[in-house]
């Protein structure tokens, strides 16, 4: 046998052996069909064009570009613009403490000032823990840096 049969045609081979054996075995129906590999026989890979067979070529790997880090005088900047958006967040609404209390504002005002207060307590706690971030990252730029220049860190 000198033609070697193509990717396809060793399908439609496969294909042909699978349902011999469907039909040899008609008194039980399976619930699934056989899977093709089951009828691959010793001596197919003579059958097939040898470069169906091989390996494909691996993928050659991505070249990896080198971290960037944020230098300090970002970070710092950050710092200084949480903190800004920070400031009025710590202002009160009211400057009477009786009337943010509700005792003089009456309920439905009390229950607004207070829902606003809530949001601005939300917002302050959200900056915050964007703040230590910021403050971690100047620390450990700031490390960095040092270290790039040869200076000796503690």
């Amino acid at each position: 046998m000198s033609a070697r049969m193509s990717g396809d045609e060793y399908m439609e081979l496969l294909k042909q052996r699978s349902d011999e054996w469907m039909a040899s075995h008609s008194t039980v129906r399976p619930k699934f069909p056989p899977l093709l590999t089951w009828f691959i026989q010793d001596g197919d890979e003579d059958l097939v064009d040898p470069a169906i067979l091989a390996a494909p070529e691996p993928k050659p790997k991505p070249v990896r570009r080198p971290r960037y880090y944020r230098p300090a005088s970002y970070w710092r900047d950050q710092i200084a613009e949480i903190e800004a958006r920070m400031a009025p967040l710590t202002a009160p609404l009211i400057n009477d403490r009786a009337a943010a209390g509700g005792v003089g504002l009456g309920p439905k005002r009390t229950a607004r000032i207070q829902a606003r207060e809530d949001g601005r307590l939300r917002r302050y706690v959200a900056l915050q823990k964007q703040l230590e971030h910021a403050k971690h990252m100047l620390r450990s730029a700031e490390v960095r840096e040092a270290r790039a220049a040869g200076k000796a860190v503690a």
